[in-house]
């Protein structure tokens, strides 16, 4: 067991409390959100992918608020789970101790502000943090986690009504654009900078945005910085929380979804490639993967869940930088690393209403608002070829015909141009407009 001067001295160095802090570029469309959330008294859980920053973002509200709300250094505690010096004590006990080091050494007065870093390593830490919510104590609580888990089984058991919640991911391209010193506040600048922001498009879709990474700029160092995630991500989010045995079975089924991204499969199918007995193992495997935010699953759209299910799902990766520094490349994947990046644009703000579209012709992404579908997407990188936009064009418009809408798009690395069809209009619109807002997403 430790001391209580001892876990002051571990927690010394992650505070603000005598130290400077580095809090990197401050991810303004997260910060914005946990500003909100500082006006309620819900308990605050800010989920995502291992390594997207969801430490740094909560440190640099926590900057934010001794800056700008004067208060007190004190008042702030940040507290990393996966310090090496916890892991052989991690329980509600050591919460409990932490809680009351704190209190009794540092001593801090009115309210104050707290993060518990991958709380997912404390078994049972829900009931700890309800404690002290019921207990009505001058506290703000954060919690970080790695799995989407946390949104519905422990989390939403205990806490329901009492918390908020906040994914982050990894950077999107707008914020990819400010990590390379580029800001684009106007259409004048955007025009101005096209060429700029093609280039650096093209850069987005190869490197991905891991924060760290993205300001790497050694390739080798890159590549084994994103290995070393993949393999935290493996290990830590997934061996380790759901006592898997067989972690060659698990890492070699993640290394299948980012080799055959972007591409339709079934778990059947998949048990077939892995040489596994058991459809039911990859199926829970496959469950494991995607609630460490390293995979998702697209599904066909229709009006009956259960054509829904029965269907193939289309696979697409957290990260194109990630997939590419572990997968296998048999082909010029340009095209795959352009959808599976929309993909992922599309899924930060519409997480429960994208599908994929499959009658005669298949048409990538379907959105659904409410009850109706608004909006149909082809990805292609390039449309130069007549066979190619004759493809492309004509998957759409029968899908428009199908839901009953006059406008489709088609999504490129950077050609642009209206078509028209009858009464439909196709608009073609370059990657980087699709991500800056000039969109109806």
């Amino acid at each position: 067991m430790l001391t209580k001067e001892q876990i002051i001295e571990v927690l010394d160095k992650w505070n603000f409390w005598k130290n400077t802090i580095e809090t990197g570029i401050n991810r303004d469309k997260y910060l914005n959100k946990l500003k909100l959330f500082l006006k309620t008294d819900e308990i605050v859980a800010v989920l995502g992918v291992r390594r997207s920053g969801k430490s740094t973002i909560l440190l640099q509200l926590l900057e934010h608020l001794i800056s700008n709300k004067k208060v007190n250094k004190l008042n702030t505690l940040y507290v990393n789970l996966e310090d090496e010096v916890f892991y052989p004590h991690l329980s509600i006990e050591l919460l409990t101790q932490i809680y009351e080091a704190y209190k009794e050494i540092i001593n801090p007065h009115n309210k104050t502000y707290i993060v518990f870093d991958e709380i997912q390593k404390i078994k049972g830490w829900e009931h700890f943090i309800r404690g002290i919510y019921d207990r009505k104590e001058n506290v703000k609580i954060f919690v970080t986690g790695s799995s989407s888990v946390l949104l519905s089984s422990e989390y939403s058991s205990l806490l329901t009504g009492r918390h908020l919640t906040m994914e982050v991911y990894p950077l999107d391209f707008k914020e990819y654009l400010n990590f390379n010193g580029l800001e684009i506040n106007t259409k004048i600048e955007e025009l101005h900078n096209k060429n700029k922001l093609i280039k650096l498009s093209k850069s987005f879709l190869k490197e991905g945005g891991f924060p760290k990474l993205v300001l790497t700029k050694n390739e080798l160092l890159r590549k084994e910085l994103l290995t070393s995630y993949f393999n935290d991500i493996i290990v830590k989010d997934i061996v380790q929380r759901y006592n898997i045995r067989d972690i060659a079975k698990i890492k070699n089924l993640g290394l299948y979804y980012a080799t055959n991204f972007c591409e339709f499969v079934s778990f059947n199918s998949v048990k077939g490639m892995l040489n596994e007995n058991s459809v039911e193992t990859i199926e829970r495997y496959s469950t494991f993967l995607e609630s460490a935010y390293l995979i998702f699953f697209n599904k066909m759209y229709d009006y009956s869940l259960r054509k829904q299910l029965a269907n193939e799902r289309k696979v697409y990766f957290i990260d194109n930088g990630l997939r590419n520094a572990v997968s296998f490349q048999f082909k010029d994947m340009y095209g795959n690393l352009l959808e599976n990046a929309i993909y992922i644009e599309l899924f930060r703000e519409n997480r429960d209403n994208i599908f994929y579209h499959r009658s005669e012709k298949e048409v990538d992404f379907v959105v659904k608002k409410g009850l109706k579908v608004n909006l149909l997407i082809n990805s292609c990188w390039d449309l130069s070829n007549y066979k190619t936009e004759n493809r492309e064009i004509t998957s759409l418009t029968k899908a428009m015909d199908f839901y009953g809408l006059k406008k489709g798009y088609i999504i490129t690395i950077e050609q642009e141009k209206t078509i028209r069809i009858k009464d439909k209009l196709i608009k073609v619109v370059p990657f980087y407009k699709f991500c800056m807002g000039s969109f109806p997403k």
